[in-house]
């Protein structure tokens, strides 16, 4: 799809370790068509792809396979700053830079999002506006969540599962997780709004 093709090699720039853009993958990722080098291939997008459960085991075992990455474990990337608390497992979750970076690129430009604004001057229309978006739904933030993850890992093209993730499924328990109307759907949503 075209929203594939126009993240696939900028998404890169959205995974600082921070919003303030101070990080740089190492070993850098080169552009074209091979991504064998991505995914859990490569240790700092590991580290984002770690599903909070399995924090602490080694990115080796992830790497070979020996620990499976399941759908239902949110990824450390969909936590604000990357950190999950066993405490409190829904602080932060669903408000990560990353996402919020593919979502600026996606709906509303990529020169907002190289820019960190969000508004954009380009000549072409934002999506958010030319499909009268007024606001982010729980099916936008899935949605951003899913192309993200899609565009760190190895996959070569488009595909509905990706090792044991089933995309459709992890899509429907992010959308699932705002059904109920409690604090965290409200403020997690007014956060993306």
């Amino acid at each position: 799809s075209m929203d594939l093709g126009s993240v696939k090699h900028a998404g890169l720039a959205y995974i600082p370790l921070d919003m303030n853009g101070k990080f740089a993958l190492n070993p850098p990722l080169l552009k074209g068509e091979d991504k064998s080098d991505w995914g859990f291939n490569h240790p700092q997008i590991t580290q984002l792809l770690c599903p909070r459960k399995k924090l602490y085991f080694t990115m080796t075992a992830l790497q070979t396979g020996d620990i499976p990455v399941m759908t239902w474990n949110w990824l450390m990337f969909f936590y604000e700053e990357g950190v999950y608390n066993p405490q409190n497992r829904l602080e932060g979750l669903f408000r990560g830079h990353i996402a919020w970076q593919f979502y600026v690129h996606l709906f509303i430009g990529l020169s907002a999002a190289v820019k960190g604004v969000v508004t954009s001057n380009a000549s072409k229309k934002a999506k958010n506006h030319a499909w009268d978006l007024f606001e982010v739904t729980p099916y936008i933030i899935a949605y951003v969540h899913i192309i993200a993850y899609f565009t760190l890992t190895t996959e070569q093209k488009w595909t509905t599962t990706t090792g044991n993730i089933d995309l459709a499924e992890m899509a429907w328990l992010i959308i699932d997780m705002f059904k109920d109307r409690d604090e965290w759907t409200h403020e997690t949503l007014q956060w993306w709004n």
